[in-house]
């Protein structure tokens, strides 16, 4: 999708996700409410969002809807500069269901998650295994991404998710990374794990062992394609486990966050060929280095670092691009500018060891500035260099803009 067909598109969000107060206001004056031409908006003055404040209530009923666009642009390098300049969206529509609050006699609560794409990313310009965008579904989707049933288990402190779900809500995230736009930061899908844009059936359980100390483990359906419908029919299976540990540390009272984790995909077949047992573990590490005086629980302000290995092996030959180490480093700070107190900065590095020829090997990095404009809008002004994409291409220089609209 070319930028000159979606300006209309980006226009139209804007104005609906703007502030109706005014509307509301200027109906209550011109005409009395008797008047059947003019019917009152009853949503409050201070909430700029769509949805209703019913489905926000105590009846048990949350939808979230969250509209990401961005522009980027293969500036240098990679595998063509021409026509490169391209747009992408993704439409986030969350609904999640308390049973209990909803007065349904069914225990726990469910979520279901809407996803569709459009537009078109850079890695046909770029080539670069660490995907450039956390929005690039390759081929644009359409579909139900997530579709799970939560209950905890005969009070025993153990809670069971069960259904079509995405392995990064879980596992392998850093929640100080999460701003960042470079997919490596998340999941990318070169990790050939059951995430965006492809999830994939699952059981989890979860559990806290002690106040701070969490313990997860799963066990997916692997290695589905869009064109296989819900079951892979792969004859593969993926089992991670992690433990979580949260503290802060004994001076000045900063939090950080110790993950740790293991992978293990099984044998199976797909139509590229056979695919080998795999097995991995990653380390996880985020910490806070400084808080200003004026942070919050809910609102900290300062500079936080993070970082991550993840190396895996490979017991035979696979039909996938095999990615033996890779790792993860950066900062992020919050509240840099003086009165900008949610606006979010941050740099970092993905690093990854490749057995594609070339030079093995490519680094990322991305700089970025997120700006919140209004209870509803983000924009985040964003560049990356990569070097030798997939360890065979000219080093890449990509610049680009993304707007987030909570709508």
């Amino acid at each position: 999708m070319r930028l000159n067909s979606v300006l209309h598109l980006i226009f139209l969000i804007l104005v609906l996700s703007g502030p109706r107060a005014v509307l509301a206001q200027s109906c209550a004056e011109e005409l009395p409410l008797e008047s059947l031409d003019c019917i009152p908006i009853t949503q409050p003055a201070d909430d700029p969002t769509l949805i209703p404040d019913w489905f926000d209530s105590e009846s048990g009923i949350s939808v979230t809807p969250v509209y990401y666009g961005e522009v980027f642009t293969n500036a240098h390098g990679g595998i063509a500069t021409d026509g490169s300049t391209q747009y992408e969206g993704l439409l986030n529509l969350s609904v999640d269901l308390d049973f209990e609050k909803m007065k349904l006699d069914i225990p726990g609560r469910a979520s279901i998650l809407f996803q569709n794409t459009h537009g078109r990313g850079l890695d046909e310009y770029v080539g670069a295994t660490q995907i450039l965008s956390n929005i690039d579904s390759f081929d644009n989707i359409t579909q139900i991404s997530e579709l799970w049933w939560e209950v905890e288990l005969y009070e025993s402190g153990i809670t069971m998710r069960v259904g079509k779900q995405d392995l990064s809500n879980l596992f392998l995230t850093m929640d100080y990374a999460g701003d960042f736009i470079n997919s490596a930061f998340g999941l990318s899908p070169s990790a050939g794990l059951p995430s965006f844009p492809t999830p994939s059936p699952a059981v989890v359980f979860m559990t806290e062992i002690h106040p701070g100390l969490h313990f997860r483990v799963g066990g997916w359906d692997a290695y589905r394609s869009n064109a296989n419908g819900l079951f892979s029919d792969n004859n593969a299976a993926l089992f991670i486990g992690e433990m979580e540990y949260n503290y802060t540390t004994p001076f000045r009272d900063l939090p950080g966050k110790f993950t740790a984790g293991f992978t293990y995909h099984t044998k199976g077949v797909v139509p590229a060929g056979k695919i080998p047992r795999a097995f991995g573990y990653y380390i996880q590490f985020e910490q806070f280095l400084f808080l200003e005086a004026d942070s919050t629980d809910d609102q900290r302000q300062g500079l936080a670092v993070f970082a991550q290995h993840f190396p895996t092996a490979t017991y035979g030959s696979s039909p996938y691009p095999l990615i033996p180490h890779d790792a993860l480093a950066g900062f992020v700070y919050t509240g840099l500018l003086r009165g900008r107190d949610q606006d979010v900065t941050g740099a970092g590095a993905g690093w990854v060891d490749l057995d594609q020829g070339g030079t093995d090997h490519e680094v990322m990095v991305e700089v970025f500035y997120k700006a919140r404009i209004n209870e509803s809008l983000s924009i985040q002004p964003d560049l990356q260099y990569v070097t030798t994409p997939s360890g065979i291409y000219p080093d890449a220089f990509v610049a680009g803009l993304r707007f987030q609209l909570d709508l």
